[in-house]
C-alpha cells in the first residue's frame, strides 16, 4: 500500500475519532500536543488502524507513535 494511502486513512480516522479536519494536520503533527488528543483517543485511533489494516500493533510500539509520520512509517513497514 502506498504511503499516501496510509496517511489518508490515518487522517480519515482522526477526523472520525476526534473531529480533526485533515486540513489541520500534517505528517509532523504531534498527536497529543499539536492535535490535543487524549491518551484514550490515541488508543481509539490505534484500534481503528488495526481494524482498517488488519494487523495487531504490539502495546510496546504505542510509545513510539508521537507524530502522524510515526504511525505512517510503522504501517508502511508492517502492512502487507
Amino acid at each position: 500500500m502506498e504511503r499516501a494511502e496510509i496517511v489518508s486513512q490515518i487522517l480519515e480516522i482522526l477526523e472520525d475519532v476526534a473531529e480533526i479536519s485533515p486540513d489541520d494536520v500534517n505528517e509532523d503533527s504531534v498527536l497529543m500536543d499539536d492535535l490535543d488528543l487524549s491518551s484514550m483517543e490515541v488508543l481509539t485511533v490505534v484500534a481503528d488502524l488495526e481494524e482498517t489494516f488488519g494487523l495487531r500493533i504490539p502495546e510496546k510500539e504505542l510509545r513510539n507513535f508521537v507524530t502522524i509520520s510515526d504511525l505512517a512509517d510503522y504501517l508502511a513497514d508492517n502492512v502487507r
